[in-house]
């Protein structure tokens, strides 16, 4: 394979994967996570609901991640390659796995727990289980603003993309 034809399919798959992940997040803001709670029965099936599609959802930000990683890498260590848009390209996407980290890992892990194992219940209020809700909202918060910084970093990096001059 021609170095040419190397470097267009390495810069079309670090795309894709920019596209998907994007496509994912903005998916499921917009169509998934609302509409599973207008439309399911009670809070607590459309938690259940939405849980399941976060964690495939988080699995293919992940495949995603790796695409845009491999040609984010690949143009930065070839020399000639290197320019300084490629580089804050590379950053953009160490900030984005960096928080897809916080947000599908730990974060995501404890709401896991807090959600089916101390709350339970989220259609009928336990003041006993109050301060596990108060935290529940926290991360929910956090989570949230993490999956939006991760949004416009992908914006971003896409843009980046746009602008770059190809041969």
């Amino acid at each position: 394979m021609g170095k040419r034809r190397l470097h267009t399919l390495v810069f079309f798959v670090e795309n894709l994967g920019a596209g998907v992940w994007i496509g994912a997040l903005v998916g499921f803001g917009f169509a998934v996570a609302g509409s599973v709670f207008q439309e399911a029965p009670s809070i607590t099936v459309a938690g259940n609901i939405n849980a399941a599609i976060l964690a495939k959802l988080n699995r293919l930000e992940g495949v995603a991640a790796a695409c845009m990683g491999l040609g984010a890498v690949y143009f930065v260590l070839h020399p000639a390659e290197r320019t300084r848009l490629r580089v804050a390209k590379v950053v953009l996407w160490l900030l984005m796995l960096a928080g897809l980290w916080m947000y599908a890992g730990p974060i995501a892990d404890r709401l896991e727990y807090l959600r089916t194992v101390e709350i339970q219940d989220f259609d009928n209020f336990d003041p006993a289980r109050q301060v596990f809700r108060d935290e529940f909202a926290r991360l929910h918060a956090r989570y949230t603003r993490l999956v939006s910084v991760n949004l416009l970093l992908g914006l971003g990096f896409v843009f980046l993309s746009a602008c770059e001059r190809r041969d």
